[in-house]
């Protein structure tokens, strides 16, 4: 009996993972004469790439693994038949400490309806679940014009739906919560000193998918009030603001070739001014057996009414990635950026070649 009990609980628990092993360097780029951001960034010599935002993840002259390497483990264990606990720790080579990116507990009301209460991954853009999870699409990594802020999971809970209609698969959701994040890894692309934190307070928001044979659409809908400080006495803030989010994926999946495309545009409104920063990013693809090459093009452009108070980035990347899938569980991909710096005020031009293994288990 106590074997039998012991058999059961095991299969109850399911763990699985993925790790992406990248590296990558700037190959060539320049700052022009009127640059007038910062000559390093993340002890970064610039001409320099930001790949991934939320983690500080910089590339330079000199080939490094560091910037966007991880591993995730996930364990998620039954209670019964609609309720199960969901835990999920990452590990970057930007931070010697795991984070941990879930933790919630759901509840499956009736064959329609989910209910999350807990910590999960904020939803404003189509990758957002599986972001981390190389072998999930066809670049090295989300384009991080638009997958990159300050805040990336929320502390709360969560409704889901999920329905089937003949060909068409619906699937929404609404979500509220908070989230308090203390050194922020984003700030230190800005401020060196480790004295910062970020507080999205009210998240609120909610997001529609509708799968249709080869077309997938999705919208979201977020808002949010935000909160940076700074306690650096030499770069000293303390900043509130109103943040609003919304964002459209459209994609065409006909099985040899593929377009991907998103758009999402937030808004932060301060006291005295307001930032609108718009985000784009479109690409195609086309399998060819194991092989498969894809170009993209994606923009990042922000405006303010106020230039004193705030001075705004603009820049825009084109890409080539060739993928090789090792099996389907696995895969390597080489990248080649072109990133232009269209304010001249964050990193320069750079010309940024990436490879990467991923896998999933």
């Amino acid at each position: 009996m106590a074997l039998a009990q012991e058999t059961n609980s095991e299969s109850k628990l399911k763990l699985s993972g993925y790790v992406s092993i990248v590296g990558g360097k700037t190959i060539s780029g320049t700052l022009d004469s009127n640059y007038s951001g910062p000559t390093n960034i993340k002890d970064t010599d610039c001409p320099c790439y930001v790949a991934d935002w939320s983690n500080a993840g910089v590339y330079g002259d000199q080939f490094t693994l560091r910037p966007e390497s991880r591993i995730g483990i996930q364990g998620k264990y039954s209670l019964n038949d609609k309720a199960g606990l969901t835990v999920q720790l990452v590990s970057r080579g930007t931070r010697a400490t795991p984070d941990l990116a879930w933790a919630f507990a759901s509840y499956k009301l009736n064959e329609n309806f989910e209910l999350y209460l807990g910590r999960k991954r904020i939803p404003l853009y189509y990758y957002s679940d599986f972001q981390d999870i190389g072998v999930a699409y066809p670049w090295v990594s989300p384009p991080p014009e638009l997958y990159g802020w300050e805040a990336t999971n929320y502390n709360g809970a969560s409704l889901r739906y999920n329905r089937s209609m003949g060909d068409t698969s619906l699937t929404a959701s609404v979500f509220a919560g908070q989230e308090k994040v203390r050194s922020s890894r984003y700030q230190k692309l800005y401020y060196p000193v480790d004295r910062t934190k970020v507080q999205w307070n009210n998240i609120i928001g909610g997001d529609v998918e509708v799968n249709h044979g080869p077309l997938t659409l999705r919208a979201v809908l977020m808002g949010a009030d935000a909160r940076t400080t700074n306690r650096n006495e030499a770069n000293f803030v303390d900043s509130e603001a109103a943040l609003r989010a919304y964002g459209l994926a459209a994609n065409l999946d006909f099985d040899r070739w593929f377009v991907l495309s998103e758009f999402t545009q937030l808004t932060r409104k301060y006291a005295e001014y307001k930032v609108t920063a718009p985000a784009v990013t479109i690409g195609a693809g086309m399998r060819l057996g194991k092989w498969t090459p894809f170009i993209n093009y994606a923009r990042f452009k922000e405006s303010t009414t106020d230039l004193d108070q705030y001075a705004p980035g603009t820049y825009h990347r084109t890409s080539m990635t060739l993928r090789y899938d090792l099996s389907s569980s696995s895969a390597v991909k080489a990248q080649v950026d072109r990133n232009i710096d269209e304010t001249n005020n964050f990193g320069g031009h750079s010309t940024v070649f990436r490879i990467s293994y991923d896998r999933v288990f």
